[in-house]
């Protein structure tokens, strides 16, 4: 306990799944490998050998397990375009990230990796709704005032090694310095928060806010054992994976009668299109300077601000709104303690924005909530205690169910 906070090592559902959402020992492993020339942003950056006023990164990330809920949705569907979405999560999951560290104003280079186990004709479906919603996408970012490159990639055909299919996606971009968001948080800041569901100016229907993290453990203790016996090739290691109730299309009134597996599959957010606008509209004020860190709250949920100024001793305190409907009944479901379920999902809070105390910050933030329909909260502050000390960060999270440090 610190005061009225809990404090627990007690395993999460996720973990106990072999999903290892802290990636400490990853982290570990090849922290003397990476290079990294700002180490508070939220992606790792260095300067552009060619061009010293700009940085320059290289990401990579993928829709995760959310694969496997899409094929089982259509094995009982049929329906070809919920493959659109693996588009969606590996696009979001990559472009938000860098957008976070202040990658929004210069051209993106993107490309794709499918390595697939399933059947010619099924991967003629697959690669056919991946390129569609690629060439939406493409002009939906246009649209939105990015220039964005789709430069091909690689589809890998591999029986024996991979069951069903992985869809991964790589962005090399750059920004100059004056726009790189370089997680300096100063003590007093404020953090404030986006919500993952609802449905924003873009979208053509609600989101429930799952994004793409903690998929594995929803599907787990959702979906109907029956699946166990029904679709063998989606099993992990684990005996019997399916520990639920749930059929792909049952509706649910706490779901707002929205089928289960519709809520599961929800796509992640493009938050780019919101932090370009929040950028822009600093810009306008003069106040670019006010943004200190930006956050995307997928691997590590509503902790993942931790990772964050990393380089400095913080103290975040986080008072979080209560959690949408597809939180609740995972929760419920599962049995899982609340301190692991915000430590595993987002929780309704997709992106933390942490800046100062001043009036031009609010207005911008709720100036581009407005405009784009996405809800905003005020959850909390920053105490920088000592810059210069080794110790982590912490993170005191309130909630209707506890409060929990982390």
């Amino acid at each position: 306990m610190i005061g009225d906070f809990s404090m627990s090592e007690k395993k999460s559902i996720y973990e106990e799944l072999g999903v290892d959402a802290k990636k400490e020992k990853v982290k570990k492993t090849f922290s003397g490998i990476i290079n990294n020339e700002c180490k508070g942003a939220f992606v790792n950056v260095i300067k552009d050998p060619f061009s010293p006023e700009r940085y320059v990164t290289l990401h990579s990330d993928g829709d995760g397990s959310k694969f496997v809920q899409r094929l089982l949705h259509f094995f009982e569907t049929g329906e070809e375009e919920i493959f659109q979405g693996m588009v969606d999560d590996a696009i979001a999951m990559n472009t938000s990230d860098i957008a976070a560290a202040g990658f929004v104003y210069e051209t993106w280079l993107i490309n794709d990796v499918l390595n697939i186990g399933l059947d010619p004709d099924l991967k003629e479906i697959i690669m056919t709704q991946v390129a569609i919603r690629l060439k939406e996408l493409k002009k939906m970012y246009k649209a939105h005032g990015f220039r964005f490159q789709f430069l091909g990639g690689e589809t890998a055909d591999l029986p024996q090694q991979v069951k069903t299919a992985v869809f991964d996606v790589s962005i090399m971009a750059w920004v100059k310095e004056k726009h790189l968001i370089k997680g300096n948080i100063k003590d007093g800041d404020l953090i404030y928060g986006f919500a993952s569901d609802g449905q924003a100016n873009w979208e053509n229907e609600g989101n429930s806010g799952i994004m793409s993290n903690g998929l594995t453990m929803a599907r787990s203790c959702l979906m109907s054992s029956a699946y166990n016996t029904k679709y063998p090739m989606m099993l992990s290691n684990i005996s019997g994976f399916f520990k639920g109730e749930f059929s792909v299309n049952d509706k649910l009134s706490e779901l707002s009668g929205e089928t289960v597996s519709n809520s599961l599959l929800s796509p992640t957010r493009q938050w780019p299109f919101v932090i370009i606008q929040l950028m822009s509209r600093l810009e306008r004020k003069s106040a670019l300077g006010m943004l200190h860190g930006i956050v995307i709250n997928t691997g590590g949920g509503a902790t993942k601000i931790l990772n964050i100024g990393s380089d400095k001793n913080i103290e975040f305190y986080k008072s979080m709104p209560n959690p949408p409907a597809i939180f609740q009944l995972i929760k419920k479901v599962s049995g899982e303690s609340w301190e692991n379920m915000y430590e595993t999902f987002n929780c309704g809070v997709g992106i933390d924005v942490i800046g100062e105390n001043k009036q031009e910050f609010k207005d911008a933030l709720a100036e581009t909530s407005f405009s784009l329909k996405v809800k905003h909260y005020k959850l909390g502050h920053c105490r920088v205690k000592d810059e210069k000390t080794s110790e982590k960060n912490k993170l005191f999270l309130q909630s209707n169910y506890g409060k929990f440090v982390y």
